[in-house]
């Protein structure tokens, strides 16, 4: 009895792992394939996973003819540096911050060389315009300098969307 039930389980089982793949009538409204529909964007145009994503910390473009890079992320954009003298740098961009109140570091890798803040036009949600001319000289003569754009958190101090940028040479 035993052996007959487990006999018929298995039938069963096997029966209904293949019913529907060699079935000889013809398929129901349900089981019909879909009508095959036109693609919602013309095959001209590529798919929008085909474009590299940005990063914050890199340059989203370059302007040849001024060879001015443009540095953005979530918080700042149009951020521009150029340098203006020896050891003066002049910053523009727009930012959309708490009471209109930017901060920056610039350091060396190792030293922070100098700090402060920017006011901008406007505060948060709209952006406001900034313009500060920076000026800080090297620690090292063979050092890198870094810009570090960022806001303070009014809820702990902390450095807030940080926007890295190099110092041109």
């Amino acid at each position: 009895m035993k052996k007959m039930l487990l006999l018929l389980l298995t039938i069963g089982l096997l029966q209904g792992c293949t019913s529907g793949t060699d079935s000889p009538s013809t398929p129901t409204e349900q089981q019909k394939p879909p009508v095959a529909a036109k693609p919602e964007t013309p095959a001209s145009e590529p798919p929008i996973t085909t474009q590299p994503p940005t990063t914050p910390e890199k340059p989203l473009t370059e302007q040849p003819a001024q060879q001015e890079t443009v540095y953005a992320n979530d918080i700042f954009r149009n951020v521009t540096v150029k340098k203006t003298g020896q050891d003066t740098f002049e910053i523009k961009g727009q930012a959309r911050v708490f009471e209109a109140v930017l901060n920056y570091v610039v350091e060396d890798g190792h030293n922070e060389l100098t700090q402060g803040f920017v006011q901008a036009t406007t505060a948060a949600p709209d952006w406001g315009d900034f313009t500060h001319t920076l000026k800080v000289k090297k620690a090292e003569p063979n050092s890198t300098l870094t810009l570090i754009l960022f806001e303070t958190s009014m809820k702990d101090g902390s450095r807030r969307m940080e926007l890295i940028i190099p110092l041109p040479e």
